[in-house]
């Protein structure tokens, strides 16, 4: 038996390619059972992110031979050439896989490093594979590991803390400002990519109250609507600063939108309560001179990456602690493994001799023409 590992991710395939081989949770339950039906795959998951597509296979067949039949496969269910898509494939057998997929799991080998969703997306490849009955005794066991040794990395290690996003920096400083932002008030400028990443975080830390206000009116009203926000005209900003605790800015305007000077007027309008501004815009939306003022918190785009720049790099220091967690638990797993295919050889053995042992009491029976009482005296002898 092996296990088989055929894959690409962002270290070795384009964003071009890997948005070609990804696979939508729509897709992946028929492609899970084609997948099963390629010759010699006894059991299959798949593990599909914008980041990267890989297929794990046990396998009773020839390994190479298996390996080459998995990658046609996901060369024809994606319509790609495959000599083209195999200089971007690596593949992995046995003790390797399953470090792999440790890596995986325990955020090592993501874009962004001990990033926490891929340990979400490991248990969904898991229970779509289980629900698409693909699955058996090995990777019923594999993925609960692989997900035990994603979580104790993350409890024993430093590996995930810290924001690692701009957008997950704008929230860390706001709690550290603010503490609890459960209740606290929103407004967003402008309605960038990254506004509306912020945004989500933010309301899952428990902000409420947001208040959306952009040049063009009906895009504020869509962006709000989404949020279940209130939509702002943009002539109205003076009075909606005044009122919130939290603004996130990018507008895409060619100048500052908000001088030092109209900041002034501001914080007399709230009578000094601290706000915490994130500009996140390029061109700055923000006057700098505005943080000068008391309790007026401005943060830049500038400062959360240097934020987010020192938490990786304190990450970076914990793979080493990483690294051998990873590597104890594969050699248990893989000891695991092993004691199971032992066992599963003496249950044939045993299962062989009490065939031999059948067929000779029954010829030995007719042979000597023993009676009901003497065979089963035999036939217990026998199993002593």
């Amino acid at each position: 038996m092996a296990l088989l590992l055929v894959g690409l991710n962002h270290k070795t395939a384009p964003i071009e390619l890997r948005e070609k081989v990804s696979m939508s949770p729509e897709d992946v339950p028929e492609l899970l059972a084609a997948f099963r039906r390629c010759e010699g795959v006894g059991e299959c998951a798949i593990l599909s992110t914008c980041n990267r597509t890989e297929l794990y296979a046990v396998t009773e067949a020839d390994a190479l031979t298996c390996g080459q039949g998995i990658q046609r496969f996901l060369a024809q269910a994606r319509h790609l050439d495959g000599i083209q898509l195999d200089t971007h494939l690596y593949q992995h057998q046995d003790q390797p896989a399953i470090n792999h997929l440790f890596s995986v799991s325990s955020g090592l080998d993501s874009l962004i490093l001990g990033e926490n969703q891929i340990l979400g997306q490991v248990r969904k490849a898991y229970v779509a594979a289980k629900e698409a009955r693909v699955t058996g005794p090995f990777l019923d066991r594999l993925f609960p590991w692989a997900l035990r040794v994603g979580k104790r990395a993350r409890s024993q290690t430093r590996i995930c803390q810290g924001a690692s996003s701009v957008s997950a920096a704008a929230v860390e400083l706001a709690q550290k400002i603010f503490g609890d932002l459960k209740g606290r008030r929103l407004m967003l400028l402008g309605a960038g990519k990254m506004t509306r990443k912020a945004l989500k975080l933010l309301l899952a830390a428990g902000v409420e109250r947001v208040k959306v206000v952009n040049r063009t009116f009906s895009r504020a009203s869509e962006m709000a609507e989404q949020c279940g926000g209130e939509a702002v005209p943009f002539e109205d900003l003076d009075k909606a600063l005044s009122e919130v605790d939290v603004l996130i800015s990018s507008t895409g305007a060619p100048h500052y939108v908000v001088t030092k000077e109209r900041m002034t007027q501001v914080m007399r309008a709230r009578r000094g309560r601290p706000v915490f501004l994130v500009d996140i815009a390029v061109p700055r939306d923000f006057d700098p001179a505005c943080g000068e003022l008391d309790n007026v918190y401005l943060y830049n785009i500038d400062d959360l990456q240097s934020a987010v720049d020192q938490n990786l790099a304190r990450r970076h220091d914990e793979v080493k602690q990483v690294l051998a967690i990873i590597e104890s638990e594969t050699e248990e797993f893989f000891r695991y493994v092993e004691g199971r295919q032992v066992s599963s050889a003496i249950v044939h053995l045993r299962s062989g001799f009490d065939t031999i042992r059948e067929r000779e009491l029954e010829r030995f029976s007719k042979k000597h023409k023993l009676s009901p009482e003497q065979a089963a005296l035999v036939e217990k002898f026998s199993q002593s």
